[in-house]
């Protein structure tokens, strides 16, 4: 996709070692690249198998161990050697007694945490730590090392090839590699079982399946009291994660989603629709941008006719060299398929100017502005469009911070971002106030860029 690019652009591509680059080394390097990676990463693996046959650790170091390293005859160090660390090991036999003996992960974390212990990480402990994934066999609880086991390919990572992120994918139980440690062991069979029997209890029950449909304001959501986020609990409510997940906030606001949804898109709808300066300021910024990029695009079109122009020159000469045998046509073939191919390139490049010639500004652009604000609600629910608005929604929003108000149920709502902003310029840093239908109060307050939905 590089070459091409660039190619389209007559950029070219030279390495000291192979010169110029074409098509050719393209097609073969990449090709000798993709296989001589997927090769590498075999011989990888197996020699990851060999060590967990053999009793050591072929990856990183998990909690509760200490890393040894020895000086070898050969003068080389050994590697994937572990020994217990007895006092993280009484931390491990700590939390599988507590959740064996009815103690949630959340009350497990929040206890360490309150006696300061730190986490796997070296930072405070969270439920997930503890808990883990069962599928993915993560977490402490889930943690076949400590029973004295080494299990190995259980997952496989393979490349998105459209963000380039890993993603891990499970593989077939029959092709995990497990080996007994009985030295590496720190929880006994039975406390191990009843941790699994309770977790298998857990997991099936149905309100533990995840929410897979985003929500508009997902990670935007801060507690007004510790700064860490909002997750949604109960499937409708937000309530803060650290209180929850580690127990080191004692903030009791929450608001439920749809609430807080409302609230924002109300509070979007009375600070676009309620400000005649700021639809004036968007109106003429719009034309003025129209303006410029027909300028703009004035200026490129004058510059791809003079290239056309040339080139058809161009042909015009190497078609006369031929015609008037002047030379072997052969000399020139090369250089005519390259000038037919610029001047498709050219006609394709005049193609879309004319069509951007012919876009006009809508002259009532004002109300269409004011229709689409109106319909933002709608346009959130379609799914046709939600995926768009949501985009352009939460590109204004920076955060959203939820503060306890005045009464117990009405925490007050603070949005900072680019929107108030916005408002900030058209008011000339003027604080300014509107009531809604509901008795909502929508306040600028100056400089601090800050939108209170209250």
């Amino acid at each position: 996709a590089i070459y091409k690019r660039l190619s389209h652009a007559e950029i070219k591509i030279v390495t000291l070692s192979e010169g110029e680059i074409n098509e050719l080394h393209v097609g073969l390097k990449g090709t000798m690249n993709a296989l001589f990676l997927k090769d590498l990463a075999i011989k990888t693996r197996r020699g990851q198998r060999g060590r967990v046959e053999a009793g050591k650790i072929p990856g990183g170091n998990s909690y509760g161990y200490n890393i040894i390293r020895q000086l070898k005859e050969d003068g080389t160090v050994t590697t994937g050697e572990r020994e217990i660390n007895l006092e993280q090991a009484s931390i491990i036999r700590r939390i599988f007694e507590e959740y064996a003996n009815g103690q949630p992960p959340r009350k497990i974390a929040s206890s360490l945490n309150a006696e300061g212990i730190a986490s796997p990480r070296g930072g405070k402990w969270n439920a997930s730590t503890i808990n883990g994934s069962r599928q993915r066999r993560n977490g402490i609880l889930n943690n076949e090392l400590y029973l004295g086991r080494i299990t190995y390919n259980r997952q496989r990572f393979i490349k998105d090839p459209e963000t380039g992120k890993r993603r891990s994918r499970l593989n077939p139980e029959h092709e995990w590699i497990i080996t007994d440690v009985p030295a590496l062991r720190i929880i006994d069979d039975d406390v191990w079982n009843r941790v699994q029997a309770i977790k298998a209890r857990y997991t099936s029950q149905v309100g533990n399946k995840r929410q897979t449909k985003k929500r508009l304001l997902t990670g935007l959501v801060k507690c007004g009291s510790c700064g860490g986020s909002m997750t949604i609990v109960n499937r409708e409510r937000y309530s803060c994660s650290a209180k929850r997940e580690r127990g080191t906030c004692d903030s009791p606001v929450g608001i439920k989603a749809a609430e807080l949804e409302d609230r924002v898109l109300t509070g979007f709808k009375d600070i676009l629709l309620g400000n005649e300066r700021m639809i004036e300021s968007f109106v003429t910024e719009f034309k003025a941008e129209v303006i410029r990029l027909r300028k703009q695009h004035g200026n490129h079109e004058r510059q791809t006719q003079k290239d056309m122009n040339k080139i058809n020159t161009a042909i015009k000469r190497c078609l006369t060299f031929i015609t008037e045998g002047d030379g072997d046509p052969g000399l020139v073939r090369d250089e005519l398929k390259a000038l037919e191919v610029r001047k498709r390139d050219l006609e394709r490049q005049i193609l879309v100017a004319d069509e951007d010639r012919n876009i006009e500004v809508h002259p009532n652009i004002a109300e269409l502005y004011a229709k689409k604000v109106t319909e933002l609600q709608s346009l959130l629910t379609d799914e046709t469009t939600r995926s768009q608005a949501m985009d352009t929604v939460r590109s204004m929003i920076d955060k959203i911070g939820v503060h306890a108000g005045t009464e117990r149920d009405k925490p007050d709502v603070i949005l900072v971002g680019a929107l108030a902003q916005i408002l900030n310029y058209t008011q000339q840093n003027k604080t300014a106030a509107s009531n809604g239908s509901d008795g909502r109060a929508l306040m600028v307050a100056g400089a601090r860029n800050r939108r209170y939905l209250h």
